[in-house]
């Protein structure tokens, strides 16, 4: 018992705040309070490790009011750590000038999705803000299951494979994105690894990067995950990798510009309202 004890007291649970999009204009505090309360009750927790704030229109600027009351309960005690979700650069001066203290940002980052790279990675830097990467294997199109094999055509199996064929599709298309899975294949063979490994290992090493998201579908993915802190790209490797990759588009604007687009290409396919009614 003694060893799972100390594993629980290093497990940190991460949750977030994001208001259902036709609530926005109208959320008060008292709301953003009762959900805070329901996750302590829900996790049997006096206080919250990390609360992640989101704001789906910026058409409604209430994102510094809302984002405010967090920061009072941080100084409450309900919440250890805040952070943030899918703002770009401006809109995170903007929690910042309100006085809302960012630990760290979860956004998509990988290696077809560079967006971080124009301002937000320094951005953090300076303000000394962790980075946590999802996306990092693209829905799985970073994988070998998808080397060699023609491009995929609507409809896709599910929407998250839709959002990343998108994200392909901006960065030069399918060729262009069978040229880096090729390269990973050939770095993976050299340290017994599978191209999934290599993809998310190269994201742990970059600038202010802190951790990466990725989902596992049944226990068999446990084993593997667990491995990914053995395997050491070279300098190399990641030299390899950075030209293959700076020879690509980048997506178009900031971070997650593109999806609040809800009329374009990438943001019809989003889900805005997820919070129980």
């Amino acid at each position: 018992m003694r060893g799972r004890t100390d594993l629980l007291d290093r497990l940190k649970v991460h949750t977030k705040c994001v208001p259902d999009l036709d609530k926005l204009a109208t959320i008060t505090k008292a709301d953003v309070q009762a959900t805070i309360d329901r996750s302590l009750r829900r996790l049997a927790a006096d206080r919250l490790d990390l609360v992640q704030f989101n704001w789906w229109d910026m058409a409604v600027p209430r994102h510094v009011e809302v984002a405010s009351w967090l920061s009072d309960f941080q100084k409450e005690g309900k919440i250890d750590k805040l952070g943030a979700t899918n703002f770009n650069t401006e809109q995170m001066q903007e929690l910042l000038d309100g006085g809302f203290k960012a630990t760290a940002i979860q956004m998509q980052f990988s290696l077809i999705d560079r967006r971080p790279t124009k301002k937000m990675v320094d951005f953090c830097a300076k303000n000394d803000i962790a980075i946590l990467c999802y996306g990092t294997v693209a829905g799985g199109f970073l994988s070998d299951k998808w080397l060699g094999v023609p491009e995929p055509q609507e409809p896709m199996e599910n929407r998250s494979l839709t959002k990343y064929k998108l994200i392909i599709e901006d960065i030069g298309g399918w060729d262009q994105f069978q040229s880096l899975l090729r390269l990973l294949r050939e770095i993976a063979d050299k340290h017994g690894v599978d191209i999934a490994s290599v993809a998310m290992r190269a994201m742990l090493v970059e600038e202010q990067v802190a951790g990466i998201i990725v989902g596992v579908r049944h226990g068999g993915h446990l084993d593997k995950h667990a491995r990914l802190f053995d395997l050491q790209l070279d300098a190399g490797d990641l030299a390899r990798i950075h030209t293959a990759i700076a020879a690509n588009p980048v997506v178009a604007g900031d971070c997650y510009d593109v999806e609040r687009d809800r009329n374009g290409r990438h943001g019809r396919i989003m889900k805005y309202n997820l919070n129980d009614h």
